[in-house]
């Protein structure tokens, strides 16, 4: 690939001055000493000289003896860079040698504690990639690097950190700010107890950002040291009762004198740990129709007490993955709750004076904080379970554990008060004690949700590429709708933040080792309570599909395959004249149509796959399905802060991406810079190789990935978006993502296919000549561009809604359709 700017010259906002250009000269060259050192460095190791003998290895057995790969490449520029300038590269820092040495362990360890889905990641591009991570990056890139992907094994229990003895028997004075305007009341009911108390404030004062919270203590008419708690407290309210009234009523009178939006009750016998409160608000950030919310409750061994409640038909009550690993996946996503325990909860303070507290027909004690999350739901909000946010909680502390006795036995009591209350919901909504424990955690009833488990090659990458893109949206989606969403990647790797990011969305998410070696016994277990397994993908769907037809009973299987990789394969081989491609095609032609008999149900997002499976196999229900969602950016294209900006984006590890480029560089663009030399070319990608990475230039800037911002950086100053694809399948995201974003697009044929009435939105061309005259005409006429992008509205509304996404998830993935019997959440209740 060459390119040769047609001038040298510089914009007058982009001179320099002399000392200037020669820092950054020094500086780059340091840095470029400083790379071509580890890449010496590491070819002259042992390691290195391993990966030396795989390379020759592998040369061998696929007939490219002589072909130089790009590693070996930069091997050889190293060496010409160390006899140019005569550089010393003997000299190694004793502490990158250690923090390599520290990864490599780290990495081992895992391959040793992970042997199956390890397995799985195995490839020659990731062996190369992790050699290369080891002995060419610096330490502080490398840690993370290896911590992204390779994290340390936890242990099962890590015991959380809990206030001592020495800590509270050496206080002082616990010192709070004072908060004019707080954001979270945090009510602390007390009753006697006085270290427990002092405990739960330095727990407080330690693990929490305090400068939006105030501390209410409600003091239930304490007979022992509590009563001087004000003398060793500093801004903390205590609402002092003159009689014992009890937890409910000591609770619902201390929020009176609550002045922050957020009110979180909190017992006293709880320790609560880093990052719990932003944990909590952050679910109310992220989902409006969040009601309340508590977190996870953790034993003092860090052993699991509780993750959410359910609630049965007879109103008993389960604390769900009591005594559990607390760090399995199943307990680690967002999800609602049949209750959340009193211990701490947290709700808006006037949601929580709309239902008047806690009921107190539940005096003196247990139920309420369960009447109080059904109050909540019938309002129509969520009770949600928030897995980030831990709590120590010592139960039984306060009132012991004998249901038989003391304050205790009012929880027995008190369920039948429940139970008449709400017997009709727990008849209708709640399943039969112990029963579809699946289910229930989810609070997936007869009349409510369906649940597909989807199967992909890992955790969507929604910001990478098309595929996890459109995976993602359809996710987002089927939660909307009120679907339980369960999801396998075939590497079984949890890949961060994306699978965080799926966890604190609602989905579940197998990975780890225990899944990587259970994933079939899982299936076979919960086959019963899945509706609809949804899989991606040829060469995964392979990896699962037979074990998925043995099932005696088994859900709807509905494949998608995203493209076409037989047709993408042909079209590539007819254009570079490569029989291997034409054999590999007619493999993956076997393959994808073997699958497509197997399944219930086959979508493709091009009508012009669609067809050709029609054509080749009449009995296979298959049909067309939106890649994207599209709702608009509010990107209005102006004059103003825009630039003649030419900007392509997608992933350069896809060959249709690099070919194009290659095109469009070699053929497009100088007709482009013979015509306007101002006009700027920008590559946006992941796996940006070195020879693209070289033609950056006053008119090329090879970017590489770039975060969300950035991008949306460059939507905003860039005139057009092109997709100079010459071969490929299926319909394009990159085309997708411009219409999104308002930005008139040039594309060729192949880029264009199976977008029904292309040519009314896009301009399409195959001629390298007309190519360049259609970038030009966009990059210099805006007035021309407003008037493209007018029509996007009428084309996303009829091909890429949010609507017609839905009425295909509704048609085909058993979403069930009730009636909402739930209050208006405005309506205020009747506290009577």
């Amino acid at each position: 690939m060459e390119f040769k700017s047609n001038s040298n010259e510089r914009q007058p906002e982009q001179l320099e001055s002399i000392e200037d250009h020669r820092n950054k000269s020094n500086y780059l060259f340091h840095l470029l000493n400083e790379s071509y050192g580890k890449v010496y460095k590491f070819d002259k190791s042992v390691l290195g000289k391993v990966v030396f003998a795989l390379e020759f290895l592998y040369s061998l057995v696929t007939f490219r003896v002589g072909r130089k790969s790009e590693f070996r490449q930069l091997v050889e520029l190293s060496k010409k860079h160390k006899e140019i300038y005569k550089l010393d590269y003997s000299s190694v820092d004793s502490d990158l040698k250690r923090g390599r040495l520290n990864s490599s362990v780290q990495v081992l360890r895992y391959f040793a504690s992970h042997p199956i889905s390890s397995l799985r990641l195995i490839s020659w591009y990731r062996v190369k990639r992790l050699a290369l991570a080891l002995f060419t990056q610096d330490k502080t890139s490398l840690k993370q690097w290896v911590d992204a992907r390779f994290p340390e094994e936890r242990q099962s229990f890590v015991v959380p950190e809990l206030i001592s003895k020495a800590e509270i028997d050496g206080i002082a004075l616990i010192d709070f700010p004072d908060v004019d305007q707080p954001l979270v009341s945090i009510v602390v009911p007390v009753y006697n107890n006085y270290k427990t108390t002092l405990s739960c404030l330095l727990a407080l004062k330690k693990n929490t950002d305090l400068s939006q919270v105030e501390i209410i203590i409600g003091d239930d008419c304490s007979t022992d040291e509590t009563i001087s708690l004000a003398n060793i407290t500093k801004n903390v309210v205590i609402c002092r009762q003159r009689e014992n009234v009890g937890f409910v009523e000591n609770c619902n009178r201390a929020a009176k004198v609550a002045r922050g939006e957020f009110l979180l009750l909190l017992n006293n016998d709880t320790n609560v740990q880093a990052g719990w409160l932003e944990a909590l608000l952050a679910t109310f950030d992220s989902d409006k129709s969040v009601g309340m919310a508590g977190p996870m409750f953790l034993f003092e061994d860090g052993s699991l007490q509780e993750a959410g409640g359910i609630v049965w038909k007879d109103a008993s009550a389960w604390n769900y993955g009591r005594s559990c690993d607390p760090n399995e996946p199943e307990f680690l996503y967002v999800r609602e709750a049949d209750y959340i325990s009193g211990a701490c909860l947290m709700l808006k303070l006037e949601l929580w004076n709309d239902l008047c507290g806690f009921d107190e027909r539940y005096r003196p004690a247990y139920y309420e904080d369960t009447d109080l999350a059904f109050k909540v739901r019938e309002y129509g909000l969520k009770v949600v379970y928030q897995p980030l946010s831990k709590v120590v909680h010592f139960e039984g502390l306060s009132n012991g554990t004998d249901v038989g006795s003391g304050l205790k036995k009012y929880q027995e009591i008190n369920k039948d008060v429940f139970y008449e209350k709400w017997k009709n919901t727990l008849a209708t909504k709640h399943f039969a004690n112990g029963q579809s424990v699946f289910d229930a955690k989810d609070r997936k009833t007869a009349n409510k949700k369906a649940t597909v488990l989807i199967i992909d090659h890992y955790v969507p990458f929604w910001d990478k590429d098309a595929g996890s893109r459109s995976t993602f949206l359809y996710i987002e989606e089927m939660l909307r709708l009120g679907m339980c969403v369960k999801f396998i990647g075939a590497n079984f790797f949890p890949h961060q933040p994306y699978t965080q990011l799926l966890q604190n969305m609602g989905v579940e998410v197998l990975y780890g080792e225990k899944c990587a070696r259970g994933w079939k016994q899982w299936v076979r277990s919960q086959i019963n309570n899945i509706d609809v397994i949804y899989l991606h993908r040829p060469h995964i769907t392979e990896v699962f599909i037979d074990f998925l037809l043995e099932l005696p009973k088994r859900p709807k299987l509905i494949y998608f395959g995203h493209d076409l990789h037989f047709l993408r394969t042909q079209r590539e081989a007819k254009l570079k004249s490569d029989q291997k491609l034409f054999a590999k095609a007619e493999d993956w032609k076997k393959r994808e149509l073997a699958i497509c008999s197997k399944v219930d149900q086959v979508f493709y997002p091009s009508n012009v796959e669609v067809d050709l499976i029609k054509e080749m196999l009449p009995e296979v229900n298959v049909d067309t399905i939106p890649l994207y969602m599209i709702e608009q950016d509010d990107i209005a294209l102006s004059q103003v802060n825009r630039e003649k900006i030419i900007l392509f984006v997608g992933g350069f590890g896809h060959p249709p991406n690099m070919d194009g480029i290659k095109w469009f560089i070699d053929e497009v663009f100088p007709l482009v810079l013979k015509e306007d030399n101002s006009v700027k070319l920008h590559l946006v990608g992941s796996e940006a190789p070195e020879t693209l990475l070289k033609l950056d230039c006053q008119n090329i800037r090879v970017h590489g990935y770039l975060v969300e911002d950035q991008l949306l950086d460059l939507y905003r100053r860039a005139m057009v978006s092109i997709v100079p694809l010459r071969f490929g399948a299926g319909v394009k995201g990159k085309v997708l993502e411009a219409l999104k974003m308002n930005l008139p697009v040039v594309t060729t044929t192949v880029g264009a296919e199976g977008l029904p009435e292309a040519s009314s939105v896009f301009a399409v061309t195959d001629d390298f000549q007309e190519f360049a005259n259609l970038v030009l005409q966009r990059v210099s006429d805006s007035k021309r561009c407003i008037e493209i992008v007018k029509r996007y509205e009428n084309y996303i509304n009829s091909y890429f809604s949010r609507a017609r996404v839905t009425r295909v998830i509704e048609d085909k993935f058993f979403v069930n359709q009730t009636n909402s019997t739930t209050r208006n959440r405005n309506q205020k209740t009747n506290c009577q």
